[in-house]
């Protein structure tokens, strides 16, 4: 009843999802290079401060404490460019598939552009891009982009709940364990000094993190309550789909990254679950339409 798993796989719609996955690509490894000099090497630093070294060399580790701390500044702020690139190519992926208007208040990109672009070999031979929604075939137009809609939510969240309490927890072990060697080895007062300094890179990343996570997550089940409350009104149309689309958008835009190597070790089992719901989905609309 629909064609969105064939337009999906089209040539056009996999050039745009390669060119997506180039840039979360990217995101990604600067999402790690932020949690190692934020965690990691405030961490070795702390390691070294344990070898008796000259009052200068103390001075430097400070400094090298002050400096990750603005690097990891800088970084999110060109996370923030990158997310709202990427999201706005997935934007485009979305409504060229769904056959929806474009927002220009979201996106001034072109299409044209964006497939020029993305024509660069390094791009073109990334994988893994097709069958982007598990879509039932059975559904109608309008419930097989309401339920494509409603996999970039239900997807992200249970990854990104994964992913804060790991963060959560490597976090808070590396500031006690910095903590716990400072007192343990009875640092001298210079010294310590530079241990409250390596702490600054760590908090100020776990700080970011997640309070920026936790507003993801509110925002993720707000989306999914107005999923909800459309669904009750049984009167879905494409207008409002669109809207749907837009808040999407903006969802997206704002969030934080999650690496793709943490990504990898639940891939299996989240694309098993969203087939699983898709199938779920699907046999519950025809059941419904067969009591109509």
């Amino acid at each position: 009843m629909n064609d969105l798993n064939i337009k999906q796989n089209i040539p056009e719609s996999l050039s745009l999802l390669k060119l997506q996955r180039y840039k979360y690509n990217i995101i990604s490894i600067f999402a790690t290079v932020n949690f190692i000099i934020s965690v990691i090497i405030p961490i070795i630093l702390s390691l070294i401060g344990l070898v008796p070294m000259q009052n200068n060399f103390v001075q430097y580790i400070n400094y090298l404490g002050l400096i990750c701390t603005f690097f990891s500044l800088w970084l999110d702020f060109k996370l923030k460019k990158l997310k709202e690139d990427a999201s706005q190519i997935q934007y485009l992926f979305d409504i060229n598939l769904f056959g929806m208007r474009q927002n220009p208040l979201i996106s001034k990109l072109s299409l044209n552009e964006l497939l020029v672009a993305a024509n660069r070999s390094k791009i073109q031979k990334l994988q893994g891009v097709e069958n982007w929604y598990s879509i039932g075939d059975n559904l109608n137009k309008i419930d097989a982009i309401y339920s494509c809609q409603k996999q970039n939510i239900r997807w992200d969240k249970r990854l990104r709940k994964k992913y804060l309490s790991a963060i959560v927890v490597v976090c808070i072990i590396a500031i006690l364990g910095i903590i716990s060697v400072a007192i343990l080895v009875n640092l001298p007062f210079n010294t310590l000094w530079s241990y409250i300094f390596l702490l600054v890179p760590i908090i100020s990343y776990c700080a970011t993190f997640i309070f920026s996570s936790i507003s993801n997550i509110k925002e993720q089940d707000n989306l999914l309550n107005l999923f909800q409350k459309y669904n009750n009104t049984k009167k879905l149309t494409l207008k409002k789909l669109e809207s749907l689309e837009e808040k999407i958008y903006y969802y997206r835009k704002e969030l934080v990254k999650i690496p793709n190597w943490f990504f990898l070790i639940f891939k299996s089992s989240m694309q098993k679950d969203a087939d699983a719901y898709s199938k779920f989905e699907s046999d519950t609309y025809s059941k419904s339409d067969k009591k109509l």
